[in-house]
Formats: C-alpha cells, sequence, structure tokens
C-alpha cells in the first residue's frame, strides 16, 4: 500500500475514531466537574458547558461517520430483507441516491455557513463556531462516499453482474439459519 494512502487512512482513523474518542473523555471529564463544582463545591464554572456542547458536537457528527464506515448505524431493514435481490437494490439504490443527492446539495452552503461563523465566538472559551460547524461538512462529505460503494454493488446487482448485494445477502444467511434453528427446537 502507498504512503500517501497510509497516510489518508491515518488521517480518516484520526477524524473518524481518535478525534471522537477524545472529545467524548473531555466533554465527560468536564460533565463530571461541572456537577461537583456546582453541587459539591456550589461554585459553577461557566467554561465547562462550551467543552460539553463542543465535545458532544464532535462526537455524535464525527462518530457519526465511523459507525457509517463499520455499518454499525441502526437500520430497519424488514420490508427491504423481504424483497428478492433485485428489489431489495432497487430500494437500497434509490435510497442512497436520495442521500448522496441531498448531501451533495446541503455541502456546499454548510460550508459557507460554517466559515461565515467564523466571527461569532463560543460563550465562555471563546472558540470560533467555525470550529463548531465544519465537521458537519466532513460527515456529509464521508456519508457521500461511503454510500457510492453500496450504489455500485445495488447497480451491478440490478444488471446481473452480481447475484445479491452483500448485505442482503448476510440477512438471507441469518433468516436461513433461524429458520433451522426453529426447525431443530421442534
Amino acid at each position: 500500500m502507498g504512503k500517501v494512502k497510509k497516510l489518508l487512512l491515518f488521517l480518516r482513523d484520526c477524524v473518524e475514531v481518535y478525534i471522537p474518542m477524545i472529545s467524548f473523555i473531555v466533554l465527560f471529564l468536564a460533565f463530571i466537574l461541572q456537577v461537583l463544582s456546582r453541587y459539591v463545591f456550589h461554585h459553577p464554572f461557566t467554561w465547562t458547558n462550551d467543552l460539553i456542547v463542543l465535545g458532544f458536537c464532535y462526537t455524535v457528527i464525527l462518530g457519526a461517520c465511523y459507525t457509517m464506515r463499520t455499518h454499525g448505524h441502526v437500520q430497519f431493514t424488514m420490508l427491504y430483507d423481504s424483497y428478492g435481490p433485485k428489489v431489495a437494490a432497487g430500494a437500497r439504490l434509490l435510497g442512497n441516491i436520495i442521500i448522496i443527492v441531498t448531501f451533495a446539495l446541503l455541502l456546499v452552503p454548510s460550508f459557507k455557513f460554517s466559515i461565515f461563523q467564523g466571527f461569532q465566538k463560543t460563550a465562555v472559551l471563546r472558540v470560533s463556531l467555525t470550529f463548531v460547524f465544519l465537521p458537519f461538512c466532513y460527515f456529509l462529505l464521508s456519508i457521500i462516499g461511503y454510500s457510492i460503494k453500496p450504489c455500485i454493488e445495488d447497480v451491478k446487482v440490478l444488471m446481473e453482474k452480481m447475484s445479491d448485494s452483500e448485505d442482503h445477502a448476510k440477512a438471507e444467511v441469518l433468516k436461513a439459519n433461524m429458520k433451522s434453528e426453529k426447525e431443530v427446537a421442534k
């Protein structure tokens, strides 16, 4: 693997794994400190609220990118799993195209808004709101990127160059296993 590709994969891990992990730890520690300062010492800190909000934004927005990469997000696939491979591929392709188009349309206005918010700062720590909103632009790009591979799979299924998509085939295997377990239980 080339050095550039390795570097890009490491940077992706930094943005999608390490930054959310660190921001969650900061969020959690700031929350504990806020509770202690308010209810134990009766002298609340104002800056902990800024840290909690920033930590939450980075944890949720960038953590969602990693979840999409690993297919760890919640999916409601009862109908999708009951369809045959071609219908399932068509349904997933339609859904992913809607996501890609919508997020692509959001990208430029979101970036412009993030840059525009640079003149405003958080209340206490004085962090530029550009840094609060900019992770959303990465989120849009990564979701678009992670939606492309399933689209390619679905087009291959629809063109009969592939028998079934990877996630739909897994669902079929799970259904078959559940059926055989029921038969064994009888």
